[in-house]
């Protein structure tokens, strides 16, 4: 038999101070199997026979006596024909497994995570009970029961879509006592979550930073919104051809896909919020809590974990996802004309996207002739990013519909268009009329 640790296989050369904790480590996650007698590159050294008795009462003492709560049925123990001790570590149904000496604490509770054990922190050992007790964050009773719904009202009559005193309760907004509930917490006015934006320039200082607060609906839209803003678009003028071509620093549905995972998959058990970081060269968003269930590897494939089933469920409702699994693989696709890659880093209190910017990278090394507001965004105020923003999507707006939809009054928009003007950013072709606008690289 060949013998190669993994995510479920635990290689010791002889019997270790520790064990428990393995064992535990392997309870916590998805079971495995613990070889003793063999070494970390798979050579076979074996048991001594005048050992075994001893290696039998270790883990016999250690499965009775020293975890908790008892699962001593979950483990079964034994010798192979290469007089190998195999413990079989099935994936145990009452987590979180613990040192009974310690208790339900960080020092004695621990989870398999690839080919070693990690600690699990306070808030992990938490979520993991109350997941094993089958009780649901979103389920319980929100301390708050105050709460107003002015914005997923409005939000429903815009999209037409039905939205009354039923669909508190058939979507867990409250519970059948008429309480409400986190997840209501959540869709109200009074969500007490936060998403941070920031763009940052070179020296990492801020350029402009951000709190979006109210319904995570609200705080969904707001930073989608803000997001798209700082999705350039360059349009490269090839030599010698007739050709523009146009790139998105953040190609596809990449940003949207990365900022709606954040929001769906977020622990909000945790004391921690999410962050949309842009920085010269990636944007990155980050989620408190890593992966519920499954593997990274699994998540990209489509693998779906739900966190929070029941807020998937709202913003599938309205429309913001498509509730099957392909936002990952979207963000992968997304990139797959060009030689960068989207990146992620998982751990077990965090989710991070690391996306790069395709425009950032192009300008680095193209000799093309390149148009683009990247860099002049760097001295441009909200109003003025947001104009050429809109400009870009529609050149022969006028200032009144610049106006309108900015909510901001004619004079600011004129002002604001002569400073862009000024500093060579934004030209006016043809007359006021009949013309329209050209961004300008700087």
């Amino acid at each position: 038999m060949k013998y190669e640790e993994s995510n479920k296989v635990e290689l010791k050369r002889e019997m270790i101070k520790d064990l428990d904790k393995e064992i535990i480590a392997f309870w916590n996650a998805h079971g495995g199997t613990i070889y003793i007698g063999v070494e970390d590159d798979g050579n076979v050294v074996g048991v001594p026979q005048e050992l075994k008795d001893e290696y039998d009462q270790k883990i016999s003492s250690i499965v009775t006596e020293g975890i908790k709560p008892s699962a001593k049925q979950l483990v079964s123990f034994g010798y192979d024909k290469d007089n190998v001790l195999v413990i079989h570590v099935n994936e145990g149904s009452k987590k979180p497994y613990y040192v009974a000496s310690t208790g339900p604490k960080p020092s004695g509770t621990y989870i398999r995570v690839g080919r070693s054990k990690q600690q699990l922190t306070d808030e992990e050992i938490l979520f993991m009970l109350m997941d094993s007790m089958n009780i649901s964050f979103e389920k319980e009773i929100a301390e708050n029961q105050n709460l107003h719904f002015s914005y997923i009202i409005e939000l429903a009559k815009a999209k037409k879509i039905e939205f009354s005193e039923r669909e508190l309760l058939s979507l867990g907004l409250k519970n059948k006592e008429g309480k409400f509930t986190n997840l209501g917490l959540l869709i109200s006015d009074e969500n007490p979550i936060e998403i941070k934006f920031a763009l940052y320039d070179k020296d990492l200082n801020f350029k402009t930073k951000k709190i979006f607060t109210g319904s995570i609906l609200k705080i969904a839209d707001q930073a989608l919104e803000y997001a798209n803003l700082l999705n350039t678009t360059s349009a490269v003028i090839v030599p010698y051809q007739a050709q523009r071509i146009e790139t998105k620093s953040y190609p596809g549905v990449s940003l949207r896909e990365a900022i709606l995972n954040a929001i769906c998959h977020a622990n909000y058990l945790k004391p921690s919020n999410i962050k949309i970081e842009f920085y010269d060269d990636r944007g990155e968003i980050t989620s408190p809590g890593g992966i519920l269930d499954g593997t990274l590897e699994q998540i990209l494939r489509g693998y779906q974990t739900f966190r929070n089933p029941g807020l998937v469920r709202v913003l599938d409702k309205f429309n913001y996802i498509e509730n099957f699994g392909k936002g990952m693989k979207r963000i992968q696709e997304a990139y797959e004309n060009s030689d960068l890659k989207p990146s992620f880093d998982v751990n077990n209190t965090y989710f991070r996207i690391i996306l790069p910017d395709l425009n950032f990278h192009h300008n680095s090394t193209s000799n093309s002739t390149i148009y683009s507001t990247n860099d002049s965004t760097n001295r441009l105020s909200d109003t003025q990013v947001a104009i050429l923003s809109l400009i870009k999507e529609k050149n022969d707006i006028t200032i009144a519909e610049l106006a309108n939809k900015l909510n901001k009054e004619i004079s600011t928009i004129k002002k604001s268009i002569k400073n862009l003007k000024d500093a060579g950013v934004l030209i006016r072709v043809g007359t006021n009329r009949l013309g329209h606008w050209e961004l300008v690289d700087k």
